[in-house]
């Protein structure tokens, strides 16, 4: 790198030192572009490296001076790099920003800026600065698309349709453009506006796609399977037929072909659903119990990336499970999680199966970890309390475990239930008891929670009540095992 550009890089840097400290910026003389370039390559990989080690001050400082360069094709990767961002420090630099004429000028600029704003869910933040960057620049469809969906969350629908017209009429053409509006009518209760206007569009696997679906929604089995066998015989380019399989290889899921849904995510050999596919495949084979075919593509899956790999392991070991090996099964989470160390899922899944062997201290074990890990993880909490008071172990610790979920989501059918059960272990039976009762207002088809209130009133001598409740559920389960001996 020569002097001019190494004593640039230093300026800006600088510069950016400056502003993130004192909350102005100053003009720069401009300098050639293949040196702005250049000094925005070295300063884009300073950020990365930046954000990697979370050195948040660092990024601010490159961030900053990238921003000085006054390079509109940055913005992508500013915006980007804002967001990985804590929320406070992407704001001290975007409050710089603002104060910069060159980014006040620019209705690129803003728009990037306003999109930031989206993404930390500041809608009147977000559309101040959107509708600055429009009343830059009129024709800025991008910008007005976005604000259209932006009005749409803000429940402006009529400022939205009115958006939504124009970019539409501009630039008839955009699938993205239409496909949105017909999301827009589709929200708004508007159904036949929004197959009308898709199928104005050139059919594309997508747009087919998008009609079932949206067909599907409206419970219109009828219109959907109509426009299935259009999508599953569109001719694509070679390069697209793999993303055209997908989406047919859906629509049939959910048209309930599992046949043909299987056929076509099979013919899925490469692409960005691939990995999809091959779950998906792996589903439909688990849910037929060709369990041999299954955990062969599980195993294929086990070697991708994280989110693809615990789901296949999950997979793989309530597989076990099911073939009466659950020792198996806890293998397959041991040896998951000698990969995938202290992963949530993972650790609450063997935790299950610990607790089916009443292996207590295996049980608490891997669901602390979790909790220490998230101590707002409400799904360990109700787990752990729930499983010690069931087997009558530290009472009052499972009703601190249970009232700190109950916190966390006071509406869930099965932590009230969780704290009716370690109320009831307690001896507080008439708390039991309002706690069953309204576990029940949000889920009738938990059959534990039948069970737990029948002995809750049976407890409290409502021997007539806890008869009738008796009866009810039998009418509910009318195969579980569990009613037969109650009376």
């Amino acid at each position: 790198m020569n002097n001019t550009l190494k004593a640039t890089l230093i300026l800006i840097a600088l510069i950016g030192l400056s502003a993130c400290k004192n909350g102005t910026y100053k003009p720069q003389p401009n300098t050639a572009n293949n040196d702005i370039s250049e000094v925005n390559t070295l300063l884009t990989n300073i950020t990365i490296d930046a954000l990697k080690d979370k050195n948040f001050v660092q990024a601010q400082r490159s961030i900053t001076a990238i921003i000085l360069s006054g390079d509109n094709s940055a913005w992508r990767f500013i915006q980007s790099a804002l967001v990985s961002m804590p929320k406070e420090m992407a704001m001290e630099v975007i409050n710089s920003a603002l104060k910069q004429p060159s980014v006040l000028q620019s209705s690129d600029q803003l728009f990037a800026i306003a999109k930031v704003y989206i993404s930390y869910k500041m809608t009147d933040q977000a559309l101040d600065i959107i509708n600055q960057s429009i009343t830059l620049n009129n024709d800025n469809l991008d910008a007005r698309y976005w604000r259209a969906r932006l009005l749409v969350v803000m429940k402006n629908y009529e400022n939205a349709e009115k958006d939504f017209k124009y970019i539409t009429k501009r630039d008839s053409d955009n699938e993205s453009y239409s496909g949105q509006y017909a999301s827009f009518f589709q929200e708004t209760s508007q159904f036949d506006k929004a197959q009308e206007l898709l199928s104005s569009q050139k059919q594309t696997p997508d747009n087919l796609f998008k009609r079932i679906v949206f067909a599907l929604q409206n419970k219109d089995t009828y219109t959907a399977s109509t426009i299935y066998p259009t999508l599953k015989n569109l001719e694509v380019e070679s390069e697209k037929e793999n993303h055209k399989h997908f989406l047919t290889a859906e629509a049939a899921y959910w048209l309930k072909n599992i046949p043909e849904s299987e056929e076509y995510y099979s013919k899925i050999t490469g692409g960005d659903h691939y990995l999809d596919a091959r779950e998906m495949l792996s589903l439909i084979l688990f849910d037929q119990e060709r369990y041999d075919e299954s955990i062969e593509i599980l195993h294929q899956l086990e070697n991708a990336e994280e989110n693809y790999a615990v789901k296949a392991y999950r997979l793989e070991s309530q597989i076990a499970k099911k073939q009466g090996d659950v020792n198996e099964a806890i293998l397959i989470l041991t040896r998951s999680l000698q990969l995938i160390p202290k992963h949530p899922e993972l650790l609450y899944d063997r935790a299950m199966l610990y607790e089916s062997q009443s292996k207590m201290s295996k049980v608490e074990k891997d669901l602390s970890q979790i909790i220490k890990d998230n101590p707002d993880n409400f799904e360990a909490l109700n787990a752990l309390g729930y499983s010690l008071a069931d087997h009558d172990m530290k009472l009052e610790k499972a009703n601190e475990y249970i009232q700190k979920a109950i916190e966390l989501d006071p509406d869930n059918a099965a932590i009230l239930d969780s704290l009716g059960w370690v109320q009831f272990k307690l001896g507080k039976y008439q708390k039991a008891e309002e706690n069953f009762k309204k576990a029940l207002t949000k889920d009738i088809n938990d059959p534990e929670l039948y069970i737990h209130l029948y002995k809750t009133l049976l407890e409290l001598n409502k021997n007539e009540e806890a008869k009738e409740l008796i009866l009810k559920a039998k009418v509910l389960f009318p195969e579980n095992e569990k009613f037969m001996t109650l009376d």
